[in-house]
C-alpha cells in the first residue's frame, strides 16, 4: 500500500508523533512518503521524506501581527495546492493528514482531492486550543465532514466528532497515541539529575510542554503551596516554551507571591530534543494539571516511555487513559487542594503506580499495534471512496 503522510509542521510534537507512527507503518510493510517542511530532521530513516511545504515562522519578529497572519495564510494557501498537486501526482492508494491544518482553507482544498483519493485524517485537537478566526467551528465542521475516515485517540473524543461535528460515526475509528519512546539512549534517573545539576534527595515534580493558559500551571503553583507543607523537599520544574504573545509573568507573580522560589525551577525556553529525556528521567512524577484540553497528550506517553507515575486532570483523553492504566491519579481540573492530595499520595506511593507499567501495558502502546490499527482505516478509507 503507497501511503502519503502530509505532516506540515516538521517540528515539535506533532513531528515525534508522525515519525513514530511513518517507522511503524514502514515495519508493516507500507510504502510511505512523507509531505512536510524544511524543519524535518536530516536522519536515516525507512521511509521518503519529501521537504516540499514552505515552514511556518513561529515568531513574530520584527513585524506586526497582522503581517505574521497574513505570512502564514499565505503559507498554507501555497502549502495547500503544492500538497495536492504533490498527491495527485504520485499514484498513491491513500492520503493521511497529521490533524487539521487550516480549516478554512481545508473545506475548499480537501474537497477535490478527497474526490480522487482515500483521504484520512487523525484529529489530534477535537477542539482548537485558541479561538481564531481561520479556524471558527463551521470552517473545522466542513473540513471534518470531507475525509473518508478521521482517527482520534479516545472514545469520548469519537462522541465528541459525532455530536458536536455531525460526523458520521462508522468513519471514525479510535486508535490509542503511541508511547514516545526516549529519542536518545535512555539516561538513569541519577545521570539524568546530575546533567541537569539536580538533587538526589528533591522529590521532583515535572510541568512539561508549551505553557498555555489551559494548562493549568497557575493551579499547579496554588497546589504546589499546600504540597510543600507535606513534602518540604518537593521542587517543580517548569520546562517549556510560552506561545508568541503570550507572557510567563502572570506565573512569575504566583511564584513570589507565595514564596515559592526554593520550590520551583523553570526552564522557559524551548527543550531541544536531546534534553527531553533527561527531564522526564529525573522527575519523580509527571503532572498535568490541564483545566481545559479536547485531544491526548504527548507528554503523557513519553511519561508512559519513562514509566513515570503521573497526576493528569480528568480532560481530553488523559483522564481516560490514566483510569484505565491505573498509572496514576485523575483529579478535577481546576481545584488546587484536590491535585496537592493526588500529588502527595502518588509521590507517597510512586512504586504502586509504576507496577502498572506491565509489558502487556507495552504492547497495548506500541507502534507496531498502533499501525495495525492505523492500516485497518486505510482499508477502510479506500472502501468508503470506492
Amino acid at each position: 500500500m503507497r501511503v502519503l503522510m502530509i505532516e506540515h509542521s516538521g517540528t515539535g510534537g506533532m513531528y515525534a508523533y508522525a515519525d513514530a507512527l511513518c517507522k511503524g507503518l514502514s515495519e508493516a510493510g507500507a510504502d510511505l512518503t512523507v509531505l512536510t517542511s524544511s524543519a524535518w530532521p536530516e536522519k536515516p530513516v525507512p521511509f521518503n521524506v519529501e521537504r516540499r511545504l514552505s515552514e511556518f515562522t513561529r515568531e513574530q519578529g520584527g513585524g506586526s501581527r497582522i503581517h505574521w497572519a497574513a505570512d502564514r495564510f499565505c503559507r498554507s494557501v501555497f502549502n495547500s495546492l503544492r500538497r495536492n498537486r504533490f498527491a495527485l501526482k504520485g499514484h498513491f492508494d491513500v492520503v493521511h493528514f497529521q490533524g487539521a491544518g487550516m480549516p478554512l482553507l481545508d473545506q475548499f482544498f480537501l474537497k477535490p482531492l478527497a474526490k480522487s483519493l482515500p483521504v484520512v485524517m487523525t484529529v489530534h485537537d477535537i477542539k482548537s486550543h485558541y479561538e481564531r478566526f481561520v479556524s471558527r467551528d463551521s470552517f473545522l465542521r466542513r473540513s471534518l465532514r470531507i475525509p473518508h475516515c478521521l482517527i482520534t485517540h479516545y472514545q469520548e473524543g469519537k462522541k465528541q466528532l459525532i455530536d458536536h461535528w455531525g460526523v458520521d460515526g462508522e468513519r471514525v475509528s479510535v486508535i490509542p497515541h503511541g508511547i514516545m519512546m526516549p529519542l536518545h539512549s535512555p539516561v538513569g534517573r541519577s545521570e539524568a539529575r546530575r546533567k541537569l545539576g539536580l538533587s538526589e534527595e528533591s522529590r521532583i515534580l515535572l510541568f512539561f510542554g508549551s505553557i498555555r493558559p489551559n494548562k493549568g500551571l497557575d493551579v499547579l503553583l496554588e497546589a504546589l503551596n499546600y504540597i510543600r507543607s507535606r513534602v518540604p523537599e518537593v521542587l517543580l520544574i517548569v520546562a517549556g516554551a510560552v506561545p508568541r504573545g503570550m507572557s510567563f509573568r502572570k506565573y512569575s507573580d504566583i511564584i513570589q507571591k507565595l514564596n515559592l522560589s526554593e520550590n520551583v525551577r523553570t526552564e522557559v525556553n524551548f527543550i531541544p530534543d536531546e534534553d527531553v529525556d533527561s527531564f522526564m528521567a529525573a522527575a519523580d512524577v509527571v503532572v498535568l494539571p490541564y483545566v481545559k484540553f479536547e485531544a491526548q497528550s504527548g507528554v503523557l506517553l513519553r511519561a508512559y516511555a519513562h514509566k513515570k507515575p503521573v497526576v493528569v486532570s480528568d480532560v481530553g483523553a488523559m483522564g481516560e487513559l490514566v483510569s484505565s492504566d491505573k498509572v496514576g491519579q485523575v483529579v478535577e481540573p481546576g481545584i488546587p487542594k484536590a491535585l496537592a492530595k493526588a500529588v502527595i499520595n502518588v509521590l507517597d506511593n510512586s512504586s504502586d503506580f509504576q507496577s502498572h507499567y506491565t509489558k502487556q501495558l507495552e504492547e497495548k502502546y506500541s507502534w507496531k499495534n498502533i499501525a495495525e490499527l492505523t492500516i485497518r482505516s486505510y482499508e477502510k478509507a479506500i472502501g468508503l471512496w470506492r
